[in-house]
């Protein structure tokens, strides 16, 4: 099955409609997590959360060609859907705890037939 993507600004609003505080360690955690998702975007990179069906999770960051006029991340999910190896391996990933990922997107040099 498809992952379901998210807006990176989802990071901006978790915590923020729970009832309890969360823990020091959940703080810092969402922090580093939003840290990591500032740095992505200031070197050029698109980001997107991946969700899978089993709640496992990446912070996706995708660097597109230098050619490439991206608006909007979702713009991309085309092309993620295309590359089903490089979702499995971000997956496999965040079992293993990596859950920021790097994708760089080329583009094809085969010429047309």
């Amino acid at each position: 099955m498809n992952p379901t993507f998210l807006p990176h600004t989802v990071l901006d609003v978790i915590g923020t409609v729970e009832a309890a505080l969360p823990s020091p360690a959940e703080h810092k955690g969402r922090e580093r997590l939003r840290a990591l998702r500032d740095q992505a975007i200031a070197s050029g990179a698109n980001v997107l959360i991946v969700l899978w069906q089993n709640l496992e999770w990446t912070l996706l960051a995708i660097q597109p060609p230098a050619d490439a006029q991206v608006n909007d991340a979702f713009e991309l999910i085309p092309n993620l859907l295309l590359n089903p190896d490089a979702l499995r391996q971000a997956q496999e990933a965040a079992r293993e705890g990596r859950h920021l990922q790097w994708l760089v997107l080329s583009r094809s040099t085969e010429a047309p037939h």
